[in-house]
């Protein structure tokens, strides 16, 4: 007999990542609402913990696309703005032109095996953190309310119900681990999973998943940097946890969460395809392309400790056994569908923010379209995450 636990969802859907070309990821979810193949839950990370939370306000695609095309959207996104010069000082202004190569040097203390160094304390990375963080974020307490209102006004309600899919947002902390009989700390990062509290009640509940043994992908890949188990919440905020979600390394700076400290983005667990295929019996992920081993290899392996395109390798390579909730036995049979959307950055160029480095101000700065432009960006985002998914459909007759 088969003593496997019954997984508490049929279909799961991964956003992972997508930065400002977040879009296609709710063009790609309403063609699977529209071929009967929604899913029962969303595990977003980074950027599409931001699409996650727009399902959430708007599950329906015609409210969803009403919301994505929205001035309460384009607000958001404006939002978003890269540092003044004035609010660096003037040794740090350097750090646009400097950074890339202080990171790929430091990476190098992480590489080849070596333990990361003791000296880079709590405190150095946090303040590193905040410091070379190249954007901002204006009016961050009540940076999502607008979204929220207007979907109250639209549908009549902001509050999810019945047809709407569950939301997980992952996410990671800084914290200071006590070292073994001793009163030293060390640096340490952790995985966070902000899981929906419906799942606590259900048969297979996060309880079970921890029992499970709910490990941290990128633990194995760290050298003791990462904390093995990762740290499970069923009540939470959707604006702090997306915050914290999109904190990415270099770009924004982390946020602090009462009870939890410091958190940091979700490229912890860019892709959490374990988690995925444990919640639900069908799994929807994106292909993804490699890391530019210039700027984002360094900068993932500097303040996470592993190298991103070995955990890449990973993530595409995994094969899960997979156990029906309908029959509860196991099948090689599984469904893991694999999403082509590798190419999104050159399908997409020019239909998301852009940046331009002022040497003058020696600042990267923020090219955000007019609201007419960020429409047109919105489209062309939404329609290729759809068409994309609806020819995936059709090729393998779901």
């Amino acid at each position: 007999m088969n003593n496997k636990p019954i997984k508490p969802y049929e279909r799961v859907q991964l956003f992972s990542g997508g930065g400002s070309r977040f879009g296609y990821y709710l063009g790609s979810y309403a063609a699977l609402v529209e071929h009967d193949l929604k899913p029962d839950i969303i595990v977003g990370t980074c950027g599409g913990s931001l699409s996650a939370y727009l399902v959430n306000l708007a599950p329906d695609p015609k409210d969803l696309q009403a919301l994505m095309y929205s001035r309460e959207l384009y607000s958001v996104i404006k939002a978003i703005r890269h540092v003044s010069p004035d609010e660096a000082n003037r040794r740090a202004k350097m750090r646009y032109m400097t950074h890339a190569l202080k990171r790929w040097h430091l990476s190098q203390r992480t590489s080849n095996g070596q333990k990361q160094r003791q000296a880079d304390s709590y405190a150095r990375l946090l303040d590193e953190l905040q410091q070379l963080a190249m954007f901002r974020i204006d009016n961050e307490v009540q940076w999502l309310d607008e979204l929220s209102s207007f979907a109250s006004i639209e549908n009549g309600s902001s509050q999810p119900n019945a047809s709407t899919p569950e939301i997980a947002i992952i996410a990671s902390r800084l914290y200071q681990a006590p070292i073994d009989g001793s009163s030293d700390e060390k640096l340490m990062l952790q995985e966070l999973l902000f899981a929906p509290s419906r799942l606590a009640n259900l048969p297979s509940s996060v309880s079970d998943l921890a029992d499970e043994q709910l490990i941290s992908p990128a633990h194995t890949f760290a050298n003791g940097r990462i904390h093995q188990a990762v740290e499970i919440r069923t009540q939470w905020d959707f604006a702090s946890v997306v915050r914290a979600s999109m904190a990415d390394m270099y770009y924004l700076p982390p946020i602090h969460i009462t009870e939890l400290g410091w958190c940091l983005g979700g490229v912890i667990n860019l892709t959490p395809i374990e988690l995925a295929c444990q919640l639900g019996d069908s799994v929807f992920a994106e292909t993804k392309a490699g890391y530019d081993s210039w700027l984002a290899v360094p900068a993932i392996q500097r303040v996470f400790g592993f190298d991103p395109n070995e955990r890449l390798a990973a993530v595409h390579g995994y094969q899960p056994m997979e156990v029906t909730s309908h029959t509860n036995t196991a099948s090689n049979n599984h469904q893991l569908h694999w999403l082509p959307f590798a190419d999104n950055e050159q399908q997409l160029v020019g239909q998301n923010v852009q940046k331009r480095f002022n040497i003058k101000q020696m600042t990267i700065e923020l090219i955000h379209a007019d609201y007419d432009g960020f429409v047109q960006q919105m489209q062309a985002q939404w329609k290729y995450g759809y068409q994309r998914t609806a020819d995936y459909i059709q090729q393998h007759n779901l």
